[in-house]
């Protein structure tokens, strides 16, 4: 029986959503023990705190219920007493809070309330202008999400600093599928615990529940995203700033997306030329989800690099990461199509789920997993400065796939 058809028979008997509650109570625990005297708002789920245009001063914070609950957040600056709190908005069974007029680089607690119940008290910590430490993951897609899981845990024991994560795209294997969501991030609850999340669409957010594409509804539910001035792609791109780096989040699905909704590469095309013109960063670093490169031909993808590799060159972008064909691959500097000593660095991220895929090598690549038929999953730690950018990806299992630094002076 294949996946897809497993996943049919799943979602057609109404069976994909029980699959998480068997360790939800073990893992949300943390979250649903209040304090001063209030009692467990065990009504709270899948509470993650999401990026904003700057994260200097703001924050959007989201979870999901499955009871309707008068929600409201109280936050407050660590070091003071007093209380503040944050007007919730409600859509279907997903919350959403965003708290402005926050203090740069500062430490902030928050709750969420409902009567007389609370869950516990959470970090907010807001970005300052320097260095900074992200998470990088790719195609957490799974069919058994322990899988995930275990990559998301692994990254957020080893590196408890980091402030910043995102997964370049396909979050999980059917975007419609909301056990595949709840799956999903009942598996990231420890990943996510105080850290700000970015994420990046790919084309398994563009898939309806009979495999065909579709719009990216389940995705665009689950974030709100920074306001990319488009009223026709709302939340399908965006860009903010978190510390010494701006990040442009681009959108790779033109196959899946283009029936329903044409223009996608204008549109883009517009907001990056203009976006790029105001940035005020050391660095400009782009996260899309399909690749440059096409490694059945050995060449560059028509589809992705005829759409974006001139565009780099001309806006001098210096880090570009990408996902879809699930293995680690470095490029080094590529500019005008060619290995170069300056230009942008193209970092291919591995698999964070269990969905498997094999590439031949290829001279492009600068540094190849030895066993591609044995690639276990892997992650990336990026240490940002202004000065600086250090590149460790690493394994499951403790193997240092990749360790480099790109200086600015360069």
């Amino acid at each position: 029986m294949s996946r897809r058809f497993f996943l049919k028979i799943l979602i057609a008997l109404g069976l994909g959503a029980y699959f998480p509650k068997i360790a939800e109570a073990e893992r949300l625990d943390e979250l649903h023990t209040p304090q001063d005297g209030y009692e467990s708002l065990t009504a709270v789920k899948f509470l993650r705190q999401v990026v904003t245009k700057d994260s200097r001063s703001s924050r959007t914070l989201m979870w999901q219920s499955d009871s309707a609950e008068n929600f409201s957040v109280e936050y407050k600056f660590v070091g003071e007493d007093a209380a503040h709190f944050a007007e919730v908005v409600q859509r279907e069974k997903i919350y959403s809070c965003t708290i402005a007029n926050l203090k740069p680089a500062s430490l902030y607690k928050f709750r969420i309330i409902s009567g007389e119940r609370a869950t516990s008290w959470q970090d907010l910590r807001t970005s300052g202008d320097g260095e900074f430490q992200m998470l990088i993951f790719a195609d957490s897609q799974c069919e058994h999400y322990e899988v995930w899981q275990r990559t998301a845990d692994i990254a957020a024991k080893n590196f408890p600093d980091a402030e910043l994560v995102t997964v370049i795209g396909d979050l999980v294997d059917n975007g419609e599928a909301d056990y595949q969501w709840r799956a999903w991030h009942l598996a990231s609850t420890k990943l996510f615990s105080g850290k700000i999340f970015a994420p990046v669409m790919g084309n398994h957010e563009c898939y309806g529940v009979d495999w065909l594409n579709a719009l990216p509804t389940g995705y665009l539910n689950q974030f709100d995203l920074p306001d990319n001035g488009s009223k026709n792609f709302g939340g399908y791109f965006y860009s903010f700033d978190y510390g010494a780096a701006h990040f442009f989040v681009l959108n790779t699905q033109f196959t899946e997306l283009d029936d329903f909704k044409p223009n996608l590469q204008s549109a883009q095309e517009y907001f990056l030329r203009r976006d790029a013109a105001t940035v005020n960063r050391p660095w400009k670093i782009v996260l899309m989800h399909k690749d440059i490169y096409n490694y059945a031909r050995d060449d560059f993808d028509a589809d992705i690099a005829d759409r974006f590799l001139e565009l780099f060159d001309e806006l001098e972008i210096d880090l570009v990461f990408t996902g879809h064909l699930h293995t680690y691959r470095n490029r080094g500097k590529i500019f005008a199509r060619k290995k170069s000593s300056h230009g942008t660095t193209y970092i291919l991220c591995g698999r964070a789920g269990d969905q498997k895929y094999v590439e031949p090598n290829s001279a492009i690549d600068d540094v190849t997993f030895p066993n591609l038929r044995g690639e276990p999953e892997s992650f990336i730690a990026l240490n940002i400065s202004a000065d600086e950018l250090h590149l460790t990806a690493r394994t499951v299992d403790g193997e240092i796939l990749d360790d480099f630094t790109i200086r600015k002076v360069d």
